[in-house]
């Protein structure tokens, strides 16, 4: 009696260490998906004004002194051009906060699901979510702006196999057909997300490096070539060659897109029953830094 005392004791123990391991990992996945959200949405809203105020600083500078009456309607229909593309291209971000927002509440659920919690109010939760997911994985595609993404055949074959790697037995039977359900459309927005933010970074970049440029030759070299320094000037190269630093990284360039690849690797192996998270937590180290860069500068801008 006390040897069957002691082995169910041994088993129970045991038991308990898978599930407080499951738990843990699941901890780890819903941490990492809000961190790559919470990331990328920054970049996003960082990205909408890049795009707007690039737009107007290049409007700005190359305003004429004086336009003559009869030619400032046609200025004001090329005006009215200029923001109907640019409100494509906000809509099109906007969409991209939605998409990156749901999918990480999709993770949150998959994990509360593989926590062992209520089955049938988490399970329909879940598969809500990842309808809601791929509605807006239409709405990228389908998208009226000029950067919307559009996705390869060959992409979409592969995208659509990724339901036939979901261990199961790994799984269990719950999460594991829910994964086989949601893997193409969770993958195909992780896709889409790439290319958006490909975009983003893109636009985010080019302005970091036209309003660096701006700012180090008007509030660092200018000064230094009069001889007029003083502090601000000491903090203003400090911020500049920070700036500069961060910016010349490739790494900090492709950050965002970076993050969305790293995080298909993440979902492959969750699908495979790979609950590793290490490499999107390190590539959000990029993103991270991109940010950085950008508060930097903005917070320079705003002191004399």
């Amino acid at each position: 009696m006390k040897r069957m005392t002691l082995a169910l004791t041994v088993v129970a123990a045991l038991l308990q260490g898978c599930a407080t391991v499951a738990v843990d990992r699941a901890k780890g996945l819903s941490e990492a998906a809000i961190r790559y959200a919470e990331a990328t949405v920054a970049v996003v809203d960082v990205a909408i004004d890049a795009a707007l105020d690039s737009s107007s600083e290049l409007d700005l500078a190359g305003a004429p002194r004086k336009v003559e009456e009869a030619k400032q309607p046609e200025r004001t229909k090329a005006l009215a051009k200029l923001d109907d593309e640019l409100v494509k291209t906000i809509s099109l971000y906007t969409t991209l906060k939605n998409s990156i927002n749901t999918t990480r509440a999709y993770f949150i659920g998959l994990q509360d699901l593989a926590n062992g919690s209520p089955a049938n109010e988490i399970g329909e939760g879940v598969q809500s979510l990842a309808r809601r997911v791929e509605g807006i994985n239409q709405a990228l595609t389908t998208h009226a702006s000029s950067k919307a993404p559009k996705l390869e055949e060959a992409t979409i074959s592969a995208l659509g196999g990724l339901a036939k790697v979901v261990a199961t037995q790994v799984h269990g039977a719950i999460v594991g057909k829910a994964l086989q359900d949601h893997a193409p459309m969770i993958g195909r927005a992780l896709v889409l997300q790439e290319r958006v933010l490909r975009e983003a970074s893109l636009e985010i970049n080019s302005r970091l490096k036209r309003t660096h440029t701006l700012f180090y030759q008007d509030r660092v070299v200018m000064p230094y070539q009069t001889g007029q320094l003083t502090q601000s000037w000491v903090d203003d190269r400090r911020a500049a060659l920070k700036v500069r630093a961060l910016r010349q990284a490739d790494s900090t360039v492709s950050a965002a897109e970076g993050a969305a690849v790293q995080m298909q690797a993440v979902w492959q192996r969750i699908l495979r029953g790979d609950y590793s998270t290490q490499e999107i937590i390190a590539s959000l180290k990029d993103t991270e830094d991109l940010l950085s860069a950008v508060n930097m500068l903005n917070a320079a801008l705003k002191t004399k």
